[in-house]
């Protein structure tokens, strides 16, 4: 007999065997289920495998991507011969080229005070208590005498600091600020507003009574400059368009006849480290698949995922343009070894580049438009796109599968838990029933012997 396990315990001198046959039957029937957990931990190994392989795709993906930003706007560098005089700054649409500019006139701000003294004019010893009028409504004209076309400003306190608030919340176009044009111990607090546009402008307060408050404005005068030897243009702001792309502020006026020039150039550098962190991430790609290849033990070993991933990687990097010179990656110093890994020549790749810039351009493409980079983006969108991606689709799919399994097993340890509760039970009540008849034996065969001694007695 056998010794008793921990989910039986019988009274009969037969109990272990009753726990053998409990135990034979729930192993007996989960042989089914031990077979589906087999096939959960070969889903689970290979969704893991193939997330890792997915994460290595995606990452070539990102470096596709970057690729084109390489031959954007950090693409281009700026240099300007005199940078006293100005400041240049590159945005989108910007080209190589070279560029002039004479700055002939910084040009200055109208600006004016409240009066000293006049009609409704009050004197200011205190801004934070005090106001130039005892108005609350006032109108703000601007380059124009129509009362129509003024500018109401209204305001919150009866005091100065209060009233150059209401003004710059009232328009952009100027700014007031409060002064003390007296000393310390008699101050002369003034409004003081100044217009922000460069030019010939004009500026005047009045209260509800129609009263000037501003003496007249301190004339402005326009900014000027030569763009590229023609024409001096005139501007009310100091930051001028040169070229799409190609805006400069100006500091400081040229001397007569002398222009300041801004040269634009262009970088392969960018595009080399991005086409280096390419290598790098086709390189993990490939390595990722040989784990999975051949003798290896990989999770996805047989799985046609990796026949499309290799295709993919095959047509990305056999792309030509069929234009000449710079028309393949080849051209551009990337090499294959024989283990299908790619490596980069940095000298082949300057050579070919410093002689051809325009050629790097046309052969990366856009990512939308044409060229290297339009199908290396439609290739790894179709392993890597969320919905149809072949790559994502198989995730989805395994992940589909595990859950369907979990589900299998857990059905079908309910029928084994069930079955070791229905074999425990009628094997208890065997157990039960043997050891009360091993009772009524024990009982007659007390009593046979009990009666055979009292016979033997006499």
């Amino acid at each position: 007999m056998s010794g008793t396990s921990a989910i039986f315990n019988g009274s009969s001198r037969y109990s272990a065997d009753f726990q053998s046959v409990v135990d034979r039957t729930v192993n007996a029937a989960s042989l089914p289920m031990m077979q589906m957990q087999n096939v959960r931990n070969e889903l689970s190994n290979r969704s893991s495998a193939l997330a890792s392989l997915d994460s290595k795709v995606s990452a070539l993906q990102t470096a596709v991507s970057r690729l084109s930003s390489g031959l954007g706007l950090s693409s281009f560098a700026s240099s300007v011969s005199d940078t006293s005089t100005l400041r240049a700054t590159t945005s989108d649409g910007i080209r190589e080229g070279s560029y002039s500019i004479e700055i002939t006139d910084l040009g200055s701000n109208a600006a004016s005070a409240s009066k000293a003294t006049g009609t409704g004019i009050q004197a200011v010893t205190s801004p934070s208590t005090q106001s130039i009028s005892a108005d609350t409504t006032f109108k703000l004209y601007l380059n124009t005498a129509d009362p129509e076309a003024a500018i109401t400003v209204t305001p919150a306190s009866n005091n100065l600091n209060s009233l150059a608030d209401a003004i710059n919340g009232a328009s952009s176009d100027v700014h007031a600020t409060v002064v003390n044009l007296g000393s310390s111990e008699s101050p002369d607090y003034r409004l003081s507003i100044q217009h922000n546009k460069y030019g010939a402008n004009t500026i005047q307060l009045t209260d509800s009574a129609g009263n000037q408050l501003l003496d007249q404005p301190s004339p402005g005068t326009p900014v000027k400059y030569k763009a590229n030897g023609g024409a001096e243009v005139t501007s009310t702001t100091r930051t001028a368009t040169l070229a799409a792309g190609l805006s400069v502020d100006l500091l400081k006026t040229n001397a007569t006849g002398v222009a300041t020039t801004v040269t634009v150039t262009r970088s392969a550098t960018g595009v080399k480290t991005s086409l280096s962190a390419f290598v790098d991430a086709y390189n993990a790609v490939v390595s990722e698949l040989d784990s999975n290849r051949g003798l290896g033990t990989g999770a996805l070993k047989g799985d046609s995922v990796l026949t499309s991933v290799g295709d993919a990687l095959r047509r990305m990097a056999g792309y030509e343009s069929g234009a000449s010179g710079l028309s393949s990656l080849t051209s551009l110093g990337l090499t294959f070894d024989s283990s299908g890994k790619l490596s980069l020549d940095s000298n082949v790749f300057t050579e070919a580049t410093g002689s051809d810039p325009s050629g790097l351009t046309g052969f990366l493409g856009t990512v939308t438009g044409d060229g290297f980079l339009k199908t290396a983006t439609d290739i790894m969108s179709s392993l890597e796109d969320a919905t149809n991606g072949i790559i994502k689709s198989s995730v989805s799919l395994l992940q589909t599968q595990m859950t369907d399994q979990d589900a299998r097993i857990a059905s079908e340890q309910a029928k084994i838990d069930q079955l070791t509760t229905d074999t425990q039970a009628r094997m208890a009540a065997a157990d039960a029933l043997i050891a009360q008849m091993e009772q009524q034996v024990s009982y007659f065969s007390s009593m046979f012997e009990a009666m055979n001694a009292a016979n033997n007695s006499y």
